[in-house]
């Protein structure tokens, strides 16, 4: 028992230096097993994934003029509907919900290597415990990876669902945007049809035979989105990285001790069966001790000859 109680204590010790407090003493050379620095990584990734989302295409405002078409009605003209950026913000972050649902499944496969295999580490002297501690450490990765996956879900029905934002950069930054609508007006009638916008150079000269009221709500509806698209972008990702760190927190100081105790203690028979020797081991620790007393007697009668000869010398 009091060596089952070492196994856990050992691994949750482990566990809490390579995902809580960043200590590499234990894994030094393993940069695998440098946990906060893999996770930063997939963290940096996701980031990157997600801002290539934002750009202007050499399809300038096709996009919008679709949504513009399809939410057609009978109403006042020049006037842009909420429903219009709804439609738009859904059909965007649609666009883009594989990768938070990617993240979630490269974060939560890492997190079971690493615990299985610090894991292995601990149990080295007693393989025997191995299968129900390593079955239980795998619920438990298991459970956070499903309720990481429905926090996810929430958070981008949740983005498609309201378009809020209290950060104060969004209308200077929408504001920005509009100022280049003269610029953008000017390329329609220039001979090289193009435009720098936001470093990118766009191609407009699909756009001359579109209405004057199609294009200018597109250019708004573009100008409107860009800068909060980058908000729901940085959200989704700080909501990601803080969630992982919460159900890391989660796993390692409330949940992998517990389920291990019960796994071994309760679902695999006690902690005694689980520590009796199997009859393959025993036999082989029998050869052993009648290997040793062997050796031990050899020994003895050597010695008893070596003296006889140092004895006949005198």
């Amino acid at each position: 028992m009091g060596a089952f109680v070492q196994i856990v204590g050992s691994f949750k010790e482990t566990l809490q230096k390579i995902l809580i407090r960043s200590e590499l003493d234990e894994y030094e050379d393993d940069k695998q097993m440098h946990c906060n620095a893999r996770l930063a990584e997939m963290v940096d990734n996701l980031s990157q994934d997600l801002q290539s989302s934002v750009n202007f295409s050499e399809h300038f405002l096709v996009e919008e003029m679709q949504i513009l078409e399809e939410a057609n009605g009978i109403r006042l003209p020049h006037f842009l509907p909420h429903l219009v950026f709804s439609s738009l913000l859904k059909r965007i972050v649609n666009s883009v919900s594989d990768l938070p649902v990617c993240f979630v499944n490269n974060v939560c496969g890492y997190l079971e290597i690493v615990c299985v295999r610090a894991l292995l580490d601990c149990c080295g002297s007693y393989p025997q415990l191995l299968p129900s501690m390593k079955k239980a450490t795998q619920n438990v990765t298991g459970r956070m990876k499903i309720k990481f996956m429905e926090r996810v879900d929430e958070m981008i029905e949740m983005e498609k669902m309201t378009d809020y934002t209290c950060d104060p950069q969004f209308i200077p930054s929408y504001d920005k945007l509009m100022g280049k609508r003269e610029l953008f007006l000017n390329s329609l009638y220039s001979s090289s049809k193009t435009l720098n916008m936001e470093g990118y150079w766009i191609n407009v000269d699909h756009l001359n035979d579109v209405s004057t009221n199609i294009r200018d709500q597109a250019f708004d509806l573009k100008m409107r989105m860009t800068p909060y698209w980058k908000i729901v972008l940085k959200r989704m990702v700080d909501y990601l990285a803080l969630k992982m760190c919460f159900f890391m927190q989660q796993l390692v100081n409330k949940e992998i001790e517990a389920d291990i105790v019960n796994e071994v203690m309760v679902n695999g028979g006690g902690i005694e069966k689980r520590l009796v020797e199997p009859p393959s081991v025993a036999k082989k620790r029998e050869r052993l001790q009648s290997s040793i007393r062997l050796l031990k007697e050899s020994k003895e009668i050597i010695e008893q000859v070596m003296d006889g000869i140092v004895v006949a010398s005198d």
